[in-house]
């Protein structure tokens, strides 16, 4: 029977150019195979063809009902050919470019394409995308294989579709049955499964070991696409608890006694400290994980000004971010609310305004603003700014044009330049009586990495990558020097911390390197050194700010003064998987609930300890899930959240 035979020559074909991109995701990411067996590979490949086979026959879906109609016709007449031609050379282009742009995206966020990698194609923000790939020599590496197996597909694809123009005539029972063949076969590689008394194929099918990277390199990116685009957050995820149940466990987190009808975590902070008017500057730095740092570990001595800054601040040597990206270090540092997949928290239709610093020290009369070295609309920074009470905000349509040398604006130091000139005017202003709130986003340590000529690294055998990080922490001292000679450098606490860290070799579904952050409070007139080990988050920083401030205001955070309470444990979220830690134990699942392990992490021990610590892995479990069943209560309906956010 032709159209079987058709059929089957596209399904070989499309599964072959899917095994090449599987093949190039495994040898751009080797390191991270650590001590799996041959055997363990090839089970992931195995698995991947199941999800290949899903892929393929959604798109084979169509096309095979005119295959089968044709059959019984006797010829396919042009009009459905050249549409059966156009029908599945775009929809493969576009699932071959997903493959293509599934390999760096899952190299930098460590999990596979899937609906927030299209959060940075809004409309306005596209073309800064496009340009970072092209600055970066490396990701335009992976469009050149997309581009090669497109041209060889569609070129096949022409000539076997143009053997349909006929098909033998007669032979009704014969067509009938191998009809029917087709269309089962079609139904259960759809399905993923030949049992009908399983469900379709799922996410989970492709978790068979310990090995993190290899429980992904199963699935196939446009599954994980599609899956994640059509999964309903408030309404599937951690289903299990009752609203009432989340917002108890939060409540009682975060030491709440007395109940606020309006708002359940609202609660009136009065300072035991009387109001300083202190100035604040926050700088957040790109890509900062702790590990970067001499105190952390890290023996290439590429942070020493930062490492001077842990001996004279108030570090916290346990601090995470809430996500992988920067949109959500942005949120989470500023609004104290936690992080939740999918989606950009800046987006919105209205803009939501928070309790949050900006607008609480705005409130204590504070001159509030941000500089960014980027388009102000990426990430649509600009507005969320402006909605949450930045009264000014620097990016680079305000710089000279020879200052921008790559898609990311503007090199750090030249950004800390800008930022000089900008306190200096805000002060200036009002002579000095009024205190003021700086935000400062930093990305010179972000891909394309460019090193700008001001800076030449002592290690020039280190990765561009390494010199970068080098360059950063060069950037902070630049900084400071031009700072310190300022009059209003005494009465100013300097505020560091990463946005979220990078991706290490890790047995762990969630790297964290890629959450462990420093948190750094400097002043050396103003703040007397000390390192706090306790367990943190980003979601402190807001709470923590103002009780150095002595201000007496309103939180309605998921946030704590880490002066003055303990957080038990830190929870943090990459693409649609979920960690907690503590000082000890550190547990991951994804957001349907399906758990992905308890793990000793201090000794990098890969073992799964869930069965012999159940207690502690129903404990974390409950804690992180209360905290984002609580945060999709509070911030999913946006109607209802508008009269208590402000």
């Amino acid at each position: 029977m032709k159209s079987l035979k058709i059929s089957f020559k596209i399904y070989c074909l499309l599964i072959a150019i899917f095994f090449i991109f599987r093949l190039i995701l495994l040898f751009t990411n080797f390191d991270k195979i650590d001590n799996a067996s041959f055997g363990e590979i090839v089970k992931a490949f195995l698995i991947g063809w199941k999800f290949d086979t899903t892929t393929a026959c959604y798109i084979l879906a169509l096309p095979v009902i005119f295959f089968i109609i044709s059959e019984f016709v006797g010829k396919t007449y042009n009009i459905i050919r050249i549409f059966t031609i156009w029908f599945i050379s775009i929809l493969s282009s576009l699932s071959f470019l997903v493959c293509g742009a599934d390999i760096p995206y899952y190299n930098e966020f460590i999990t596979r394409f899937n609906i927030s990698a299209l959060n940075n194609m809004k409309l306005g923000q596209t073309g800064t995308v496009i340009k970072m790939i092209l600055g970066e020599p490396k990701f335009i590496i992976y469009i050149i294989p997309v581009i090669i197996l497109l041209v060889l597909f569609i070129w096949v694809i022409i000539k076997i579709i143009n053997g349909t123009k006929s098909f033998k005539k007669g032979e009704i029972l014969y067509k009938s049955i191998g009809s029917v063949v087709l269309a089962v076969l079609l139904f259960f590689g759809m399905r993923g499964r030949i049992n009908l008394d399983d469900v379709p194929l799922c996410l989970n099918d492709s978790f068979f070991c310990s090995n993190n990277f290899l429980n992904q390199l199963g699935l196939n990116p446009n599954y994980v696409l599609l899956t994640s685009a059509m999964e309903d957050v408030e309404n599937d995820y951690f289903s299990n608890i009752e609203p009432e149940e989340a917002i108890a466990e939060v409540r009682k987190q975060l030491g709440i006694e007395v109940e606020n009808e309006d708002f359940p975590l609202s609660r009136k902070v009065v300072s035991d400290k009387e109001r300083n008017n202190y100035n604040v500057v926050l700088v957040l730095m790109e890509g900062m994980k702790a590990v970067n740092l001499e105190h952390f570990g890290n023996e290439q001595h590429l942070t020493p000004v930062l490492d001077s800054l842990c001996d004279k601040s108030l570090l916290f040597s346990n601090f995470y971010a809430q996500n992988t990206r920067t949109c959500y270090g942005i949120f989470s540092t500023l609004m104290s609310y936690p992080s939740m997949y999918p989606g950009n928290p800046m987006y919105g239709t209205p803009l939501r305004k928070y309790e949050s610093m900006p607008s609480v020290l705005k409130e204590n009369g504070y001159s509030t603003a941000a500089i960014i070295p980027h388009d102000k609309q990426f990430d649509n920074i600009y507005g969320f700014f402006l909605a949450n009470d930045f009264e000014k905000i620097i990016s680079e349509e305000d710089y000279p044009k020879n200052e921008i040398i790559n898609s990311w604006g503007i090199p750090d130091h030249m950004l800390f330049d800008h930022s000089i000139e900008l306190i200096d005017e805000i002060a200036t202003t009002y002579g000095g009586d009024k205190p003021f709130f700086i935000n400062i986003l930093t990305v010179s340590n972000h891909a394309p990495f460019i090193l700008p000529d001001i800076y030449t690294s002592p290690h020039p055998e280190y990765t561009d990558e390494n010199k970068l990080i080098e360059y950063a922490d060069f950037s902070i001292g630049y900084f400071l020097k031009k700072a310190s000679a300022k009059p209003w450098f005494d009465n100013t606490i300097f505020v560091f911390l990463g946005d979220h860290g990078r991706h290490c070799a890790t047995p762990y579904p969630i790297s964290l390197d890629f959450v462990h952050i420093p948190l750094i409070i400097y002043s050396p007139s103003l703040i007397e050194p000390e390192t706090n080990s306790q367990i943190a988050s980003q979601i402190d920083v807001f709470p923590t700010v103002m009780g150095l401030l002595g201000i007496d205001y309103n939180n309605s955070t998921f946030g704590i003064d880490l002066l003055k309470q303990q957080r038990k444990y830190a929870y943090f979220m990459n693409g649609n998987k979920y960690g907690v830690v503590d000082d000890e134990w550190y547990y991951s699942s994804d957001l349907k609930g399906n758990s992905l392990g308890l793990y000793h992490y201090q000794d990098n021990d890969a073992t799964n300890y869930e069965e012999q610590e159940k207690e502690k892995a129903i404990e974390m479990k409950f804690y992180g899930e209360s905290n984002w069943k609580t945060m999709l209560i509070l911030n999913g309906n946006r109607t209802e959240v508008s009269r208590f956010l402000r």
